[in-house]
């Protein structure tokens, strides 16, 4: 049923790093139906700038002060406090948009899940990627199946250092939870899943050695039959589309850098384009977040399910954790046999 909240939504941002700060607080001024109410960062003086730059009345070092404060939070902090943070406000009553991944651990997104059954309020995850004009056709043709049955995909993605972080929590395993697979892959695993259905991760190899993995690679099948591989990489450019073998044609997809869609024919031929989208194309990641968050107050407003779900998020933790279970040192050109050797036992 609809649930009674104010019009705009108060809103709360816990956690004001960069993706705070150069995303999500951009989309919530750009946004009518949500209004900023406070900024929440133990580094007080960070929550007060930004509260000051974005006129929000409250700048917060804890979110235990959220309560009757605001109706809504989006957690934006280290993967290491999502749980917590998420749990604290959805037992609370506060709807609440988590940062993917939604947690480091299977376990964690568990807690999260129950905090939320106890009160009723709705989690998201913020699983941006399948906002992308792209990312949204890709979907719609490969479940009418106009290409055939998907037969392969081959996923070549960089991450190298652009990311303007705060902190480098990114690089510990303790905060993060993992390195490129979990902090970048968890994106791509969901957009696979969301397209293609259950996933089945068959061979995991990365760099890690000890610490957080800057590249690795994923084999996994799916329930359809497909195989698919993912290589992912922090320390060089790669070709940053999928590569999606079907019955009928090969189409490549590349969600944002490059925006790309070319169907290729098996006689040869092909036929290269995007999806019209005028708002993207003027303000690509602000229209992106700007939609998460209307389909976020919406769904609340309206008491609908979220776009990603708990659930979504769980499953692409759940295949990264899987991965980790089984990982394999990632064997490149130049280790010598005593190299691998080492990072077998390290790993």
């Amino acid at each position: 049923g609809r649930v009674s909240v104010p019009a705009p939504l108060r809103l709360a941002v816990v956690g004001c790093g960069a993706v705070a700060e150069l995303y999500h607080l951009p989309a919530i001024a750009a946004t009518e139906s949500v209004e900023l109410v406070a900024l929440v960062d133990p580094a007080l003086h960070r929550a007060r700038t930004l509260a000051g730059r974005h006129g929000a009345s409250h700048a917060l070092p804890d979110a235990s002060e959220l309560p009757g404060l605001v109706d809504a939070a989006v957690v934006a902090t280290p993967n290491r406090l999502h749980a917590a943070v998420a749990s604290s406000l959805l037992r609370a009553g506060i709807h609440t948009l988590v940062e993917k991944p939604l947690a480091r651990t299977t376990l964690e997104c568990d807690e999260i899940a129950a905090a939320a059954a106890s009160s009723g309020a709705l989690a998201a995850v913020g699983h941006d990627f399948r906002w992308f004009p792209v990312a949204g056709f890709a979907k719609e043709l490969f479940e009418s199946r106009m290409l055939g049955r998907v037969e392969h995909v081959d996923l070549r993605q960089s991450q190298t250092g652009g990311w303007p972080s705060r902190t480098a929590s990114s690089f510990s395993r303790d905060d993060s939870g993992g390195g490129v697979l979990l902090d970048f892959g968890v994106h791509m695993l969901d957009l696979l899943g969301w397209w293609l259905g259950g996933l089945h991760p068959s061979a995991y190899r990365d760099d890690a050695a000890g610490g957080v993995e800057a590249e690795c690679e994923v084999d996994l099948d799916t329930g359809g039959g497909a195989r698919v591989h993912v290589a992912l990489s922090r320390r060089r450019t790669m070709r940053e589309t999928f590569v999606v073998r079907c019955e009928r044609a090969t189409v490549e997809i590349g969600i944002f850098e490059p925006a790309l869609l070319r169907i290729s024919l098996p006689a040869g031929g092909a036929v290269e384009g995007d999806v019209p989208d005028d708002e993207f194309a003027r303000a690509p990641i602000l229209t992106v977040f700007r939609r998460q968050l209307e389909a976020f107050a919406s769904a609340i407003r309206t008491g609908s399910g979220p776009v990603v779900s708990l659930a979504d998020g769980r499953r692409a933790v759940a295949l990264v954790e899987t991965c980790y279970s089984m990982r394999e040192p990632l064997r490149r050109p130049w280790d010598w046999p005593d190299a691998l050797a080492a990072a077998r036992t390290v790993a």
